[in-house]
């Protein structure tokens, strides 16, 4: 099918499924908000083992159909209840301005970092996992991207962040960030947070030809998870895009509506070891972030 039919016929779908469902969002604020469910949860229990909604390329608001995968801006993903952030940097000049592949993202690490202590300042018995990844080329740098990150870090104040090689305990990291280091120190100092992907089970088959078959790898994962081990921490991506079949949107729209269904039938798991695990999203609906949380008093 040529691209052009292609997005005509994703124009036409968004006209009929409309903007805001129970499982997809494409306006600017949530439906519902949760913005403490953290805080009703019990110090002893190890992050690893929460079920945590997520955002993938959480800053990717820009850049046209194949690039944008958010609409909620990052406060308003946090009071929905999205407690794991992917986060993805490039190194220019010094810098970290956001990006998403090539596209620049208006905003850069400093202000994420900034909007997330504001959060944790109003709402200190929550956390943030927060993926942190070098995106795309580095550009005229006198230093290493590490040392761009520690120098933000810095700024913000370290005393906001967990680090440690392990995830800890949700009591641990109340109030504080637990960055997933997605990049190398190569001995320049001690890991920001523990390493990623390190030790962690992660389905992120983000190259999508087939939403069934993407689907079935999420399915696949989800049930995984359930049966897994408390101790580490599994990651499922519900994104994906194909240059030419989907966009970001277009396969949320597919997948985000399955895995709201899979939550809502989870109680059939009746011999299941642990939650769901953090499930990552693009466009995520409302109640679909909230039957994500509910899984950790199911």
């Amino acid at each position: 099918m040529d691209r052009p039919v292609v997005l005509l016929l994703h124009i036409l779908i968004i006209g009929v499924l409309g903007d805001q469902n129970p499982a997809f969002d494409r306006t600017e604020v949530p439906s519902v908000t949760w913005p403490d469910w953290m805080s009703d949860l019990p110090d002893h229990m190890p992050l690893s083992a929460l079920a945590i909604p997520g955002t993938h390329d959480t800053m990717a608001f820009f850049g046209g159909s194949l690039a944008e995968c958010q609409s909620w801006s990052l406060t308003n993903q946090y009071n929905s209840g999205v407690r794991f952030l992917d986060i993805r940097c490039r190194h220019y000049q010094d810098r970290l301005p956001i990006f998403h592949g090539v596209s620049y993202q208006r905003t850069d690490f400093t202000q994420v970092l900034s909007d997330t202590v504001n959060f944790l300042k109003e709402h200190p018995r929550e956390s943030i996992l927060m993926r942190l990844k070098e995106e795309y080329e580095p550009y005229q740098n006198t230093r290493s991207f590490y040392q761009s990150v520690d120098e933000v870090l810095k700024q913000i104040g370290e005393h906001w962040f967990f680090r440690s090689d392990t995830l800890p305990t949700l009591g641990e990291a109340r109030g504080k960030v637990v960055i997933l280091q997605n990049f190398a120190s190569k001995g320049e100092g001690p890991d920001f947070g523990p390493p990623y992907p390190g030790s962690m089970s992660i389905s992120d088959d983000y190259q999508v030809s087939d939403d069934s078959v993407k689907w079935a790898e999420v399915e696949r994962h989800l049930t995984v998870t359930q049966n897994g081990d408390p101790n580490r921490a599994y990651l499922t991506y519900c994104s994906g895009v194909h240059w030419l079949l989907y966009t970001p949107e277009s396969l949320a729209r597919k997948i985000n509506p399955r895995v709201l269904e899979y939550l809502k039938l989870k109680s059939s798991f009746s011999s299941r070891k642990r939650s769901v695990g953090v499930v990552i999203m693009d466009f995520p609906g409302a109640e679909l972030v909230r039957q994500i949380v509910l899984d950790n008093w199911a």
